[in-house]
């Protein structure tokens, strides 16, 4: 099925282990110039490389061309030329939260990332940083262009009946599941414990040492630990409530909060700055961890619920509102996949999606299966869960029915690479541009060079 994912291609940037690095190629060719933004030969090359592992294709037994990758590099650079003269910033803190993201969601953590790359945590955050600031601007020039695009389900309809119906590609199999949670609880004894520590921290602070060496030190969240604590300027609706309340309480620099408790585990907070309605602070997080009998009650409780749904007493979906103690009872249960966004699961890696501690093997269970016990690693720390499959689709070719969402998704791709297919014709007559001669044969879909 031929669909240019022109937007899809649009900010080609994974921190992946298929890396070639741009500094030990030896061709350096300007093969494109957008503004006062270069386009080496080598970086398309690099892409190419990329684009070949990760199967990024225009078609079904096509590679995506280099001239179409070209394209989509152009675009870039043109989308960054126009956040230059927009003047599109982020901060240093907003940067490293978007990388720590991409860390996050490619490889779990940065100590996974550094074995599977090979390199260490200050050289890749040097390879990739100012990448992701860039493509922080790019995107954020894409949703100004774009943002306020809405598309209706007749057009979605319309859209999958224009598609070449004896070429529409073939789905594999996809689950949804939902889920039972039971988090072990904590010990009032374990809490007081970490607030004891944490108190002991704003002595040491109120004494002379400074908040961020006992951040970096202490700290159990890894992303602000490394900036000695602090967390960048922030306003009130954007931290959970109590942290808010505890941080906008504070009135002078250097101020210190009392141990606030929030769902991710023991706070003490510093005042930074205070910027009219935003705040910049530190902060040290320490979590109490469950003992080994309250992680086993966990677990029992789920086998006693289990038990429970098996004997028809209750169905799985009323005890998830009854019994369950994540936030994801407000919404059936149903657990997202995070890289995606969506309920969908492809068969590949769900354990790694889903965080298991203990591997399932998914693909034996069929729709209304249920888990033994599941352990997980949640945000407020480890817990178990039961796990049901609420549908499994079976290979298939795409349709309306099943597959809405993608179709979806795809006709509002193609909504959005219309728009900035335009923008872009208008923006290429009042931007230098310059193609090198090589690429001049390429079917570009917009007139860069005007000609």
């Amino acid at each position: 099925m031929k669909i240019l994912k022109f937007c899809s291609l649009l900010v080609l940037l994974t921190i992946s282990a298929v890396s070639y690095a741009q500094e030990e190629s030896t061709i350096d060719k300007v093969i494109a110039v957008v503004g006062k933004n270069m386009i080496k030969e080598s970086e398309l090359e690099v892409s190419y490389l990329q684009a070949k592992m990760q199967k990024m294709t225009a078609s079904d037994d096509k590679f995506v061309s280099k001239c179409e990758l070209l394209e989509t590099m152009i675009l870039n650079k043109a989308l960054l030329h126009q956040a230059e003269i927009d003047s599109v910033v982020f901060t240093e803190q907003e940067v490293e939260r978007e990388f720590s993201e991409l860390i996050r969601r490619n490889y779990g953590s940065m100590e996974n990332c550094e074995k599977a790359m090979g390199k260490t945590a200050t050289e890749i955050r040097k390879q990739y940083m100012p990448e992701v600031e860039r493509n922080m601007k790019i995107q954020k020039v894409v949703g100004t262009l774009t943002g306020e695009l809405k598309i209706t389900p007749k057009e979605v309809t319309d859209y999958f009946n224009s598609l070449p119906q004896d070429s529409l590609p073939t789905i594999n199999e996809e689950y949804e599941f939902i889920q039972i949670v039971k988090r072990p609880v904590i010990s009032q004894e374990d809490k007081d414990i970490i607030r004891e520590r944490l108190n002991d921290y704003r002595e040491r602070v109120s004494q002379g040492t400074k908040f961020a060496t006992l951040a970096t030190l202490y700290s159990e969240d890894p992303a602000s630990a490394k900036k000695g604590g602090e967390l960048g300027f922030f306003s009130r609706g954007q931290m959970l409530e109590e942290f808010e309340t505890a941080a906008f309480s504070l009135t002078k620099p250097y101020d210190l909060s009392p141990i606030i408790e929030t769902k991710y585990g023991f706070h003490l907070i510093q005042l930074i700055e205070r910027r009219g309605n935003q705040v910049n602070c530190r902060h040290i997080l320490l979590q109490a961890k469950p003992s080994d009998m309250a992680l086993a009650k966990a677990m029992a409780d789920l086998d006693s619920i289990k038990t429970l749904i098996k004997s028809g007493k209750i169905s799985f979906e009323e005890a998830i509102s009854v019994f369950s103690d994540d936030e994801s009872k407000v919404n059936e249960g149903l657990i997202i996949n995070p890289a995606t966004a969506s309920t969908k699961f492809s068969k590949d890696n769900i354990n790694d999606l889903m965080r298991n501690l203990t591997k399932v093997y998914f693909v034996s269970m069929n729709k209304g299966d249920i888990t033994q016990p599941v352990l997980f690693e949640s945000e407020g720390g480890n817990a178990y869960r039961l796990i049901k499959v609420r549908a499994k689709t079976e290979v298939h070719k795409v349709n309306l029915h099943d597959d809405y969402d993608k179709i979806y998704n795809l006709a509002s791709e193609t909504q959005r690479t219309d728009t900035l297919i335009k923008w872009a014709n208008k923006k290429a007559t009042t931007t230098y541009i310059r193609l090198d001669d090589d690429y001049s044969n390429c079917n570009f879909k917009v007139n860069w060079t005007n000609k």
